[in-house]
């Protein structure tokens, strides 16, 4: 449904790239209601804030199964989101991406955007009973715009 274009002169490189796509993929799963992609690169101790929630949200299942209702729910998907402005930080084995979210949707034929503020912390680490390294999200910041 969504394509993630990046241009070959955003002078990225290949851990920054792959951090991108993680992001992209993570939020496609969060507009398709994908949970199994969503939770292959989420830490389970993950931790949050975002505007559904006045306080810190912990944990991944709350998640998970806000994913799962919008699998159930399509008409409150938007038809396309966009990733404006992303930057990605690197140090050694954690990632920092942000990026202003925006959200398209149809409101009887007629286009509405909604837009966010997000930040997504990663670490490199090694799942429960792999050893293994790869990038989890550990945390993030939503707050609307």
């Amino acid at each position: 449904m969504y394509e993630v274009t990046l241009l070959d002169d955003a002078g990225l490189d290949d851990v920054q790239r792959e951090l991108l796509d993680i992001t992209w993929q993570m939020l496609d799963a969060i507009h398709t209601g994908d949970a199994e992609t969503y939770a292959r690169y989420t830490a389970a101790e993950l931790s949050c804030y975002e505007d559904v929630c006045p306080y810190r949200i912990d944990g991944l299942e709350f998640h998970l199964t806000m994913i799962r209702q919008l699998a159930q729910n399509s008409a409150n998907r938007p038809t396309r989101f966009d990733m404006l402005t992303p930057r990605v930080q690197v140090y050694g084995d954690a990632g920092v991406v942000t990026y202003t979210r925006l959200m398209t949707y149809d409101d009887a034929g007629k286009p509405r955007w909604v837009t966010y503020n997000e930040s997504r912390v990663y670490v490199k680490c090694a799942r429960t009973g792999s050893s293994d390294k790869q990038w989890q999200m550990v945390h993030f910041h939503r707050s609307p715009t």
